[in-house]
């Protein structure tokens, strides 16, 4: 199998690293993403997916259950299960589903930055930012329109490991050049904005506190 085939959904993503951080613990040595994401896929995959269906279903009748007693209400009278869940799924099931498949949805923030440095994302700047992302606590990947390298694809998208320096010496962007980075966990919105300010502003990021365990 390979797992740079598999177009995956932020909810399946988040999963996986869940799972990741399970085989590391397991194995006592950390397990690279690609590897969680064969073993996801070949073991719990399907049951996690039965699951996912479950509990989609469940909030979705209760999503027409709501829209039945306020279009009710609203009527003065009963309008019924079927002519309710036949109004929310032609006005409300895409809404809805978008948003239960965002990244925000399923726990990863988004930003997009233009960089400002010279030197681009090069050797000396990537090296750098891989080091600024190893001292926070969190998962972060970035996507870069054209790159051929990458960990895995994320709703149509190419993205890699920004806490690997070889990862990111694959990028070679330039000055002008746009990139969006996801993060994941519990310091993704700092890890995020001082890339940001590294990137975006092309100034040395301010040095941080490592995170006791972390890379």
């Amino acid at each position: 199998m390979n797992v740079k085939d598999v177009n995956l959904t932020p909810a399946e993503l988040q999963a996986i690293l869940d799972h990741k951080r399970s085989m590391s613990l397991a194995h006592g040595v950390e397990v690279s993403l690609e590897e969680a994401i064969e073993h996801f896929i070949e073991h719990y995959e399907l049951d996690w997916m039965r699951e996912k269906q479950r509990r989609d279903l469940a909030e979705q009748r209760h999503e027409i259950e709501k829209h039945k007693y306020l279009r009710s209400e609203k009527e003065g009278r009963d309008i019924g299960k079927a002519r309710a869940a036949e109004e929310w799924c032609a006005k409300y099931a895409p809404i809805w589903r978008a948003e239960h498949e965002s990244l925000e949805r399923n726990g990863f923030l988004k930003v997009s930055v233009v960089i400002q440095s010279e030197q681009g994302l090069h050797m000396q700047p990537a090296s750098t930012l891989a080091n600024l992302a190893q001292q926070y606590s969190c998962e972060v990947y970035l996507h870069r329109v054209g790159m051929e390298y990458f960990n895995f694809i994320l709703q149509g998208k190419k993205y890699l490991n920004v806490k690997s320096v070889l990862c990111l010496l694959t990028v070679k962007a330039e000055k002008g050049e746009s990139l969006e980075f996801i993060a994941t966990g519990p310091q993704a919105k700092t890890v995020l904005e001082t890339i940001a300010g590294y990137i975006g502003q092309g100034t040395e990021p301010q040095k941080v506190e490592a995170v006791p365990g972390v890379a």
